[in-house]
């Protein structure tokens, strides 16, 4: 009942600003760029922190109880090139200040079907993985939905996330939109650096109801000119998950990561 009610409060945020102790203060209008966030209200609660054993971290946001979205990227292990085992991933809820409401361990996941680190160009609107926890989480914790349809472009939108510049703090970028893109990949012109990796896209979808439009992957910029992308939510497959132990190697991991510098997209 608190997780609906807070849904219901925080989708009449997208036409006027609200204010209560169940609900972040999030307009989709203004100036405001990177602004901290209360990882404890609704929706930010539904966004958390992924860490995993290699030293790597990123954003995610919960999806189900016992399901977490993120970029695929986010689980790959940069010196060897091979898929983390999902017993080295944890993900943080109400992550705040090194602190957070519930730590998740990760039982098994799913990556886009064709994902592949070595041919990330190639493969990148495969660029996202979905982790199955190995307990469910509280019921308080109200989940965010995936978008059935493409949104159009011009649609006002939200990021959040935990960037690289304030690691231990969750921000919020209120003043973006979407900004086209192919139905495999979206642009946003929301601000991001690294640590957004895997960031929703939030936008007001049927009836004013939150909605994930899709997942932040890398950000492209030349001559001053910064650009986002996104996979979009409806190219997001939830099918059954692999099992822990299936991964797939690259040759070299810094061969991936040259190709995309050169492109000039780094997540």
């Amino acid at each position: 009942m608190a997780g609906k009610l807070a849904r219901c409060l925080w989708a009449a945020a997208f036409s006027a600003i609200v204010s209560t102790a169940a609900v972040a203060d999030i307009g989709l209008t203004g100036s405001i760029h990177r602004e901290s966030v209360d990882a404890s209200s609704y929706p930010w609660s539904a966004i958390g922190k992924l860490f995993n054993e290699s030293g790597g971290a990123c954003t995610g946001v919960i999806i189900s109880r016992d399901k977490i979205l993120t970029a695929a990227h986010c689980i790959t292990n940069a010196r060897t090139g091979q898929l983390l085992p999902a017993s080295s991933l944890h993900f943080m809820v109400g992550y705040n200040g090194g602190q957070a409401a519930v730590r998740a361990r990760i039982a098994r996941y799913e990556t886009g079907s064709r994902y592949d680190p070595l041919r990330w160009l190639e493969t990148m609107e495969a660029d996202w993985v979905i982790l199955t926890l190995t307990e469910s989480l509280p019921e308080a914790i109200a989940p965010l939905k995936l978008a059935q349809a493409a949104a159009p472009s011009g649609t006002r939108a939200i990021i959040a996330g935990y960037p690289q510049d304030r690691a231990h703090k969750m921000t919020a970028d209120r003043d973006c939109e979407l900004s086209g893109g192919d139905g495999r990949l979206v642009f946003h012109t929301c601000r991001g650096m690294r640590g957004y990796s895997g960031a929703p896209i939030l936008v007001s979808g049927a009836g004013n109801e939150i909605e994930i439009a899709g997942i932040h992957i890398a950000m492209s910029q030349r001559n001053g000119t910064q650009k986002m992308l996104a996979v979009p939510a409806h190219a997001i497959a939830w099918t059954p998950v692999r099992e822990e132990g299936a991964t797939r190697t690259a040759e070299a991991c810094p061969i991936v990561l040259a190709r995309a510098a050169d492109s000039g997209w780094f997540e």
